[in-house]
């Protein structure tokens, strides 16, 4: 009983979390499309992320179990708070809580573009991320990774950073956690509504379209999702035109069209090349 209702607690707090978002995007999609994709794909696409979130909630919690069991200290303590508490003025303190965050976020999307360049390079952790690569209809709902995104993360990104730096902050301003919850969704939506100039700094749909296309000039471009910065460091970004949106998906393996297809393809050898 205890286990149903902390199940129950999740789904609460997912719900809560993620519905405003599916509702805006969705409308947008509706309202201001930029490609029309059938309302099946969107359908699987949402069956596949609640299968996706409930293996990786199991996972991470185990993890963090674990990690805390194990209390290994960071080796660099960084204290943030300077940022939002030199001055008494809100819109001061708000923007100086946002550039706190801000920089945690850099640190972390290191790591990340990183990890997701060795998804590309890799043919062992490419069997796995080609499952994203292979939508053709790629919508705000309709592009999740495999359930082992988030677990090769563990070693490549979540462990790196917790051993390495401890940050500590004011707090995180509701606004800038809904952005960043929003974006993930929002950089793989089919709308004709962009973030502009913003995509310098972080990438949004047209931006991260690149990243999926279908033609040669666009491979191994754009790899940030949570930022552009690194993509700019490293010589990696691609700033499409404004007529460019090109198709998207992989020339040897269809979109999943069933949970099974979506779980257990990667396992296959013959399926990925």
């Amino acid at each position: 009983m205890e286990n149903l209702l902390q199940l129950l607690d999740f789904m609460e707090e997912y719900t809560d979390r993620i519905l405003p978002v599916a509702i805006l995007l969705l409308a947008a999609e509706i309202f201001f499309p930029k490609s029309r994709y059938s309302y099946i794909s969107k359908l699987r696409g949402a069956v596949f992320c609640v299968t996706n979130i409930l293996i990786t909630k199991a996972s991470l919690t185990l993890f963090y179990w674990l990690w805390a069991d194990i209390g290994i200290k960071p080796l660099f303590q960084i204290d943030l708070t300077f940022l939002s508490t030199f001055s008494d003025a809100w819109p001061l303190h708000l923007l100086g809580a946002i550039a706190a965050s801000f920089l945690v976020l850099q640190v972390s999307e290191f790591f990340y573009y990183w990890f997701h360049r060795l998804q590309h390079s890799s043919r062992f952790f490419w069997r796995f991320h080609a499952e994203h690569h292979s939508l053709e209809e790629m919508s705000a709902f309709n592009s999740n990774h495999h359930f082992s995104e988030e677990i090769f993360r563990i070693p490549f990104l979540i462990i790196p950073v917790s051993l390495l730096f401890d940050f500590k902050q004011d707090y995180v301003p509701w606004i800038w956690v809904f952005f960043v919850r929003w974006q993930g969704y929002f950089e793989h939506s089919s709308t004709r509504l962009n973030l502009g100039w913003v995509r310098y700094v972080f990438p949004d749909n047209r931006f991260h379209r690149i990243h999926h296309s279908t033609e040669q000039q666009h491979f191994n471009r754009n790899f940030g999702s949570g930022s552009a910065i690194w993509d700019i460091l490293f010589g990696t970004a691609y700033y499409p035109k404004a007529t460019e949106w090109p198709d998207v998906g992989l020339p040897n393996i269809r979109e999943p069209q069933n949970l099974t297809e979506f779980l257990v393809r990667p396992f296959r050898r013959d399926k990925h090349g």
